[in-house]
């Protein structure tokens, strides 16, 4: 009966500790965990555009991003996904580097507004097949 009763005492701790063992540990909280989630917004010339921004590891990154721009021939989207994260956050601003041209780099930036819960920016892009004629503007974006 002794022997049982440690057997089972012995399984039931082995349980328990496979349980707390397993259990998947908490990320580290960022400077700024409100800015978490999808911002959407309008740009400049009237068309959407879109962030993920999301906690890696305790830092703020943007994991996605999506803008349509207006070109001479129509539109064009600039966007990428990246779950490991695209930029990371230095405090509140990011810039995400796309490319170069004879006009300088092409980007996106953004500032987050913690007091009206809002992302404002520029973007200066190239159409597809001209690394000349650079395309800027602003957007707002708010969180969803």
């Amino acid at each position: 009966m002794k022997k049982t009763l440690t057997f089972l005492a012995m399984m039931i701790l082995g349980v328990f500790l496979v349980v707390i063992s397993s259990c998947k540990k908490d990320q580290p909280v960022p400077d700024y965990p409100q800015l978490i989630g999808s911002w959407t917004g309008t740009t400049s010339q009237g068309a959407s555009i879109t962030f993920w921004v999301d906690n890696i590891k305790g830092t703020l990154y943007v994991e996605s991003y999506h803008v349509t721009v207006y070109t001479s021939t129509g539109t064009q989207d600039y966007q990428a996904i990246n779950s490991a994260g695209i930029v990371a956050l230095s405090s509140t601003t990011f810039r995400i580097p796309i490319g170069t041209g004879s006009s300088g780099p092409s980007y996106i930036d953004g500032i987050f507004d913690l007091t009206d819960n809002t992302l404002s920016g520029n973007f200066a892009v190239y159409a597809a097949g001209n690394n000349v004629d650079i395309i800027t503007g602003t957007y707002l974006a708010e969180k969803k």
